[in-house]
């Protein structure tokens, strides 16, 4: 994956007046997943700790083992900066293995919507 195509598939945008970090997963095979995924982990990382809101897309994800390896250690190393992250995306069976993954590595600050713009609207309403 090219890094303007990364630049714009992780990226902060603005909504009313808060600053979320888009990740945009939708789509991607494992490899350029994993791409993402390191990329993201660099920018977030350099953010102040509790204070990153998150919005993942994880829309026609081949959700298997290794997407589900990859998402958890995502989200382990996310966690000392994220205040909240909505996920968008997730049908079906995955809403049992998200639930899964939020609960091993304790991200309670994590919430599934049907759209983009529902999260967006919980993520800038989140007091903690």
């Amino acid at each position: 994956m090219k890094t303007t195509e990364m630049m714009s598939r992780a990226k902060f945008i603005k909504h009313r007046d808060k600053m979320i970090m888009n990740l945009d997963f939708s789509g991607l095979g494992i490899d350029d997943a994993r791409q993402l995924s390191s990329y993201a982990k660099g920018v977030i990382g350099r953010m102040p700790q509790g204070s990153v809101l998150t919005l993942v897309d994880v829309t026609d994800v081949k959700y298997d083992e290794a997407f589900r390896a990859l998402s958890g250690d995502l989200a382990e190393h996310n966690k000392p900066y994220v205040l909240a992250g909505g996920v968008v995306g997730v049908e079906g069976w995955r809403k049992l293995l998200f639930w899964a993954t939020t609960k091993l590595t304790g991200r309670t600050n994590l919430r599934l919507f049907d759209d983009g713009e529902q999260a967006k609207e919980w993520l800038v309403g989140y007091r903690g």
